[in-house]
């Protein structure tokens, strides 16, 4: 695969970076759609994660890992340019 024209690298890499911010937003907004409990409730009585919800964190820990290395990417680009 060829490499990216210099012109092109800042807007590319700032359109990564939208479109995986979405993904975090909407991943995020999942989570509290689904009203995953967060809170570890009340001692000796912990709430409980269904599939569904464990699912859902972990659509949440990839789009914003995702969403971090596409801002990384962008700031590396717009410094260079």
């Amino acid at each position: 695969m060829g490499t990216t024209r210099p012109e092109r690298e800042l807007p590319l890499a700032r359109t990564r970076y939208v479109a995986a911010a979405r993904r975090f937003v909407r991943a995020f907004a999942g989570v509290l759609a689904r009203g995953v409990p967060i809170d570890p409730g009340p001692p000796g009585h912990p709430r409980d994660w269904t599939r569904a919800d464990v699912a859902a964190l972990q659509e949440l820990h990839t789009a914003l890992g995702e969403m971090l290395t596409a801002r990384r990417g962008w700031d590396t680009s717009r410094r260079r340019g």
